[in-house]
């Protein structure tokens, strides 16, 4: 299978008039596929498995500025994301890492982040044991950015909320130079 995506690559850069025996690109089919393997793992992983500790009472617990990069479903270019997340625990709450792990997850895949940030929502609910969740997600769009539009200041931003939960998730940039 892996042989087949090496060379629908070599028919692409062929397609584009590159010379597929110029030095530069002689191991580039292998390599593409590599890196979209990787920025996919989403698809083909199990979630991160998650090991909770007994809480009393909680307010919400918050965690902003989680770094993901994901690949627009319509263009298969980068999104940079940041994303920040905050959920009331029931009578357990997970680790700190293990949060940051399931969004990564979530995150390394095709997505439309419309649709993602809701699906976000519903799997942090599920997966943390959430009484509620709120997810904010902030997305600079490379597809937007290099291309089309050619937009470079472009931020979007898509939130989702599961129960009622009362917080104020804050956006920043996502770094993507």
């Amino acid at each position: 299978m892996r042989d087949e995506a090496e060379r629908a690559v070599e028919t692409l850069l062929s397609h584009i008039g590159e010379d597929l025996k110029r030095p530069g690109l002689e191991r580039t089919p292998r390599r593409f596929v590599g890196a979209l393997e990787e920025l996919t793992r989403g698809l083909r992983e199990d979630p991160p498995e998650i090991v909770f500790f007994p809480v009393e009472k909680s307010g919400p617990v918050i965690v902003e500025d989680i770094r993901a990069v994901s690949l627009c479903e319509h263009h298969l270019l980068p999104i940079f994301l940041s994303i920040s997340v905050a959920y009331l625990p029931g009578s357990e709450a997970p680790g700190l890492s293990k949060v940051i792990r399931l969004v990564k997850w979530a995150a390394a895949r095709l997505i439309m982040q419309e649709r993602f940030t809701e699906w976000l929502a519903d799997i942090l609910l599920e997966k943390l044991r959430a009484r509620a969740v709120a997810v904010k997600v902030c997305g600079v769009h490379t597809c937007s950015y290099i291309r089309g539009v050619k937009e470079e200041h472009h931020l979007m931003i898509t939130e989702a909320r599961r129960g009622e939960i009362d917080v104020k998730l804050r956006c920043r940039r996502p770094v993507c130079t």
